[in-house]
């Protein structure tokens, strides 16, 4: 009895610890869950014109151009993540996204402290994770005040906040890599998790919304990017409560397969440039 005493005690923490980080992850895909909504929510009132929705409740857009208003849409002074002069409310638009980037910070933080793996992997993602988190929180603090106030607060802040974001975008990469190569069970599922969460930061986000959609000031996909970014990365924490063969057939296989075909892509865009080009010496 003396011997099984200690034997339940690290048994019950065992399952106290499972518990624990099993509602942490669900805490934080509901986080991120309802970050993307707010976030898409805040997206669509500026954007949605560009894709045939309702005209943005704005007062300066020349009803004689309607056919022009996806263009006028992207001109800085509509944006409200960039709260500066001159700034041209839209609705509660600024209130939803800095919402959904204070819910993003929350979510993330909370995520991070639910991965546990190997020893050196956990402290990793606690501090990566809960430091990515705190500075989209301080990102959306001064752009949800700008929202309530209807005139730009805090831009200062939003500044200081901003120029951490290189470092969060190492940090997000870092752990992506860390977890793919020593995550233990589920480690390359949440490497994928780390990999989104790289691909939503600023910098990341910019140059995909640009390149998916030119714009000469703000893409209209700037913000519905790293919503969905946001959005599947709270599917794949959810896959971390499936079974190992589930996750592998959902994760692992289909990352296999994209790997295989952009290798034959890229072999046949060599080949391809080698035919059309060849080198002459």
């Amino acid at each position: 009895m003396v011997t099984e005493a200690p034997s339940r005690t690290r048994r019950g923490a065992r399952i106290a610890g499972v518990v624990v980080a099993a509602a942490l992850r669900l805490v934080g895909i509901l986080l991120l869950g309802a970050s993307a909504v707010q976030g898409a929510r805040a997206s669509w009132s500026r954007f949605g014109v560009c894709f045939g929705s309702d005209v943005p409740p704005v007062p300066d857009l020349p009803a004689d151009r309607a056919e022009d208003w996806c263009a006028y849409m992207q001109d800085h002074r509509y944006d409200y993540f960039v709260p500066e002069h001159p700034w041209v409310p839209i609705a509660d638009a600024a209130q939803q996204e800095g919402l959904s980037l204070m819910l993003l910070g929350a979510g993330l933080a909370v995520v991070s402290l639910s991965f546990v793996g190997r020893w050196f992997v956990w402290p990793a993602s606690v501090v990566g994770g809960v430091g990515s988190g705190a500075v989209w929180f301080a990102l959306g603090v001064p752009v949800w005040r700008t929202g309530l106030a209807g005139e730009p607060v805090g831009f200062g802040d939003w500044l200081a906040a901003h120029s951490l974001t290189l470092f969060t975008l190492l940090a997000t990469a870092g752990l992506a890599v860390l977890f793919w190569h020593r995550g233990g069970r589920d480690g390359r599922v949440v490497a994928v998790f780390w990999v989104l969460m790289t691909l939503a930061q600023p910098l990341p986000e910019l140059f995909a919304s640009s390149i998916l959609w030119g714009s000469h000031d703000t893409s209209p996909l700037r913000g519905l990017f790293r919503c969905g970014a946001v959005a599947f990365a709270g599917v794949v924490v959810a896959v971390t409560f499936l079974p190992p063969a589930w996750q592998d057939r959902l994760v692992s296989r289909p990352l296999r397969t994209a790997r295989r075909t952009a290798t034959a892509a890229m072999s046949r865009l060599q080949e391809w440039g080698e035919r059309v080009s060849p080198r002459r010496w």
